[in-house]
């Protein structure tokens, strides 16, 4: 019923030390000499700025007039150094007037952007002539050139692919208006702050079409849900000091000392891109967001000052759960990838290489201090004795044991994030092999299996739910989907296979025949979303398939739970007050995702809708940063100085609000950082995000995204 974890005790290739009697408070570092993985911002490439045309910022600038035809010019794709009315990412002018014929040169003048056409080929509603032909330069680098010539007469709208999300278009006005597609509403746009920069870009251009508000539909909502999954994690591993710091002792100073270098020379950047970061190995439980002293985003030099950010750790938990580390870093595993994927259209600024090593060091530090040796004894700190059992809370002040209890859903988030951590170091992913990793990739596998092993000894179906919920079953199946796909031998893949059935026989056990999910949460909304994706993960293995089953789970979630009149879904059936979790959304928005990906439902509006009222009008996220500030959405999230506090609070989820039916009205009910439920709720919205869809691949789907480019 365990496996031995002797043998890996001789994974080195840095000092682990133990986490027993370690302070949590984030080492003093002189200079610039730390390193980070905050991806706030993707806003820091600078380039010159252009002169704009007609008075107007820089992407609200027109060159030529209906009167005024143009035959040769260049429009700069460019990253401004600051956002001067228009965004920082822009093209500029925005608007031209040519003559057919024309052919219009783009010089990309800062960072890496595309020139693309709104029209069905590029994924897009048509927006230029009828009979144009589409255009795409592909996404560029700083000094290349695009050009296009336009011969069908009329307004052709284009677009960044890259940096649509934070609004970068422009408009090519050809022989005159002449009506057609690109003349029209841009509601048309399902990115909000594309559609409103289109909108104004009409008006300016003295185009009739322009509207005040674009409505909030699919993109804007999974735009917004990759920023706040971003916020979350970068908040929680390289800010907030909640949690066990990297380095904590003499020994790992000094491999710190040694290891970031190395990690700035392949990544080609001089430095790293935060001050005085609080690189968080192991997450406590639970934190106070509010900042203690003025927060400072940029101290002159563009980058934040993490010493600046840190919540206050006298209100932290000081105890370390398997969840809170494990969706922690699963969270930093799945950025690396997305990094990996993208290093030729990130700019050099964010310095992507170097943020994806440290975010898969951190990742591995974690495990070995977790699962390895940082435990008081000699073992892992959450490990029980020399087995990869785990206990439910390790406090790593005095290494003592708060709660020694074995539980399933401990048990299922680690084994999720060590078979994506798999993944990413069977793949030989940049983050993890550069430089050298500190566990080899065949060790990552016996720790993966190991994990597997133990917890299918461990949980009988009964058993899970009897430590929780029917929902839990779900979280269970969901990881073991991950796990049977990435299971070191095929014995291992059909013993998955074999424990999955299980859990899904469990779950039917639990099914009335409407597919109503019974025994679960105070949220049914929530089991229904978690079973309903784990149904579906699980379904990815070799020898299962309920996908009939989670059909009709997911079902009930969107036919009977989905409130139209509120724009969220129901805590349950006639229920007059909705509470909802950062756990329950994580679930709700697992099972969106899983039902829009591997069943083709028609769903989207329905989530765009519940995203905006529960995350934005309700305030389940409670603040957020600059990059996904809409000033003209219809519910807008107070920037982190302005949080509330005498400083403000971290751009974080709450851990609960509630949405009374009757009179209208969501209040926040718990304004606690509960991190388990916090960061798996970001890895589901990193998941059904634009970023982690059609721009990422796999959308969380268990084997989707595992060969790097």
């Amino acid at each position: 019923m365990s496996t031995d974890r002797r043998r890996f005790l001789t994974l080195g290739g840095i000092a682990l030390g133990a986490l027993a009697g370690c302070s949590s408070q984030a080492p003093t570092s002189e200079g610039e000499n730390a390193a980070s993985t905050d991806t706030t911002t993707a806003t820091e490439t600078a380039t010159p700025t252009p002169t704009p045309s007609s008075g107007q910022p820089p992407g609200a600038d027109v060159l030529g007039g209906a009167d005024d035809l143009r035959g040769d010019l260049t429009v700069d794709a460019a990253t401004l150094s600051a956002d001067q009315g228009a965004g920082q990412f822009v093209f500029t002018p925005a608007v031209v007037w040519v003559e057919s014929g024309t052919t219009v040169e783009w010089t990309i003048s800062g960072g890496a952007h595309s020139v693309t056409s709104y029209h069905p080929n590029n994924d897009r509603t048509m927006r230029i002539p009828e009979n144009a032909e589409a255009f795409d330069s592909g996404v560029l680098q700083a000094g290349e050139t695009f050009e296009h010539t336009f011969e069908a007469s009329g307004v052709h709208n284009y677009y960044c692919t890259p940096h649509e999300g934070l609004g970068m278009v422009g408009i090519v006005i050809v022989d005159g208006v002449h009506g057609g597609p690109g003349t029209t509403d841009p509601s048309n746009v399902d990115i909000a702050a594309a559609a409103r920069n289109l909108s104004t870009l009409l008006s300016v251009a003295g185009i009739g079409g322009g509207s005040d508000q674009a409505e909030y539909g699919w993109q804007a909502a999974t735009w917004d849900s990759y920023w706040y999954s971003l916020y979350n994690m970068s908040t929680n591993i390289a800010m907030s000091g909640n949690g066990v710091q990297f380095p904590h002792n003499e020994e790992q100073q000094q491999a710190f000392d040694q290891r970031v270098p190395a990690m700035l020379s392949n990544a080609d950047v001089d430095r790293p891109p935060i001050a005085n970061p609080n690189l968080n190995m192991a997450a406590f439980t639970r934190g106070d967001p509010r900042f203690t002293q003025q927060p400072v985003f940029d101290a002159g030099d563009g980058r934040p000052d993490a010493s600046t950010l840190q919540w206050d750790t006298m209100k932290s938990s000081g105890v370390v759960s398997p969840a809170s580390l494990a969706w922690t870093h699963l969270k930093g595993v799945t950025w690396a990838k997305n990094f990996e994927q993208h290093f030729d259209v990130l700019p050099r600024s964010l310095a992507a290489k170097f943020r994806a090593q440290m975010l898969t060091t951190l990742a591995q530090l974690g495990i070995m201090a977790g699962l390895i040796g940082g435990g008081p004894d000699g073992n892992g700190a959450l490990t029980r004795g020399e087995s990869l059992e785990l206990v439910s809370g390790f406090r790593p002040s005095d290494g003592s044991y708060p709660d020694e209890t074995t539980r399933p859903t401990h048990h299922a988030a680690m084994l999720w994030f060590l078979s994506d951590l798999t993944s990413l170091a069977q793949g030989g992913w940049f983050g993890y092999v550069n430089p050298e990793p500190l566990v080899p990739a065949e060790k990552i596998q016996q720790l993966t299996d190991g994990m597997g092993r133990t917890t299918m000894a461990l949980f009988e179906p009964s058993d899970v739910v009897a430590a929780g919920t029917v929902r839990d079953l779900g979280v269970m199946l969901g990881a073991v989907g991950w796990y049977g796909t990435h299971a070191g031998s095929d014995e291992l893949a059909s013993n998955a296979a074999d424990y999955a059935n299980a859990l899904a026989g469990a779950v039917e056990s639990n099914l009335a025949g409407n597919g109503l999910v019974e025994n679960g949460t105070d949220n049914q909304a929530a089991t229904q979303g978690a079973v309903g994706q784990g149904l579906l993960w699980a379904s990815q293995i070799d020898g299962v398939d309920h996908s009939s089953t989670a059909e009709s789970v997911l079902g009930y979630l969107f036919d009977e739970l989905y409130d139209d009149g509120s724009g969220t879904f129901a805590s349950g059936a006639g229920a007059s007050t909705y509470r909802i979790t950062a756990r329950d959304a994580g679930d709700i928005t697992g099972g969106v995702n899983a039902g829009v990906n591997l069943l083709g439902m028609d769903v989207k509006d329905r989530y765009a809708r519940f995203f905006d009222q529960t995350f934005n009008r309700g305030r389940l996220q409670r603040a957020e940063r600059p990059p996904s500030r809409d000033e003209n959405a219809e519910f807008t999230l107070s920037l982190p100085p302005a949080a509330g506090g005498e400083f403000g609070q971290a751009a974080v989820y709450n851990q609960a609000v509630e949405y009374d039916t009757g009179a209208d009205e969501w209040s926040v009910v718990d304004d606690s950082f509960v991190t388990a439920d916090a960061l798996y709720l970001a890895n589901q919205d990193i998941w059904i995000s634009q970023w982690g869809g059609s721009f990422f691949g796999g959308s969380g789907v268990p084997g989707r995204n595992d060969t790097p480019p």
